[in-house]
């Protein structure tokens, strides 16, 4: 009996792996890329909560919510610096940055662009001249995606 659940264990641990691995397609050839430019577009939003007086006239305090919006570029934004180490208020923007790598196919150099969003971390770390993980197509350089 020992053997059989060890034995069923085995080829369950087995099975999804192999599942996983059939379903990727090209995983593409990794490569660094030099960080050129970085566009960030942001709308930071900001929701304050307060209990008010109820104006039927009740004792009752009611929920009140106040919400404020900053939108521009990010450095444009006047809390940018306290929000890049926080993060206490809720980030919605793009931050669309330019790279310039070499093929790994042929060492040719190329440029392109990835996208990140207020919800990664990449979107508040990089900076111009940072080096990046991407991967690239193996049938076509100019084609590059996140690592």
């Amino acid at each position: 009996m020992a053997f059989r659940v060890h034995r069923l264990i085995f080829v369950l641990g087995i099975a999804p792996a192999g599942a996983l691995l059939a379903g990727c397609g090209a995983p593409g050839l990794p490569a660094k890329a030099t960080v050129t430019l970085i566009d960030r577009k942001c709308e930071i939003v900001e929701t304050i909560s307060n209990r008010v007086r109820d104006p039927r006239g009740n004792t009752v305090k009611l929920e009140a919510q106040q919400t404020t919006r900053s939108t521009g570029e990010c450095k444009s934004v006047d809390e940018w610096d306290k929000l890049r180490k926080q993060r206490s208020k809720d980030v919605q923007g793009t931050a669309t940055v330019h790279v310039d790598y070499q093929a790994p196919q042929d060492g040719s150099s190329h440029s392109g662009t990835l996208t990140f969003t207020g919800r990664e971390d990449e979107f508040y770390k990089l900076n111009a001249g940072d080096s990046i993980d991407i991967v690239v197509a193996p049938d076509d350089p100019a084609k590059i995606r996140k690592s």
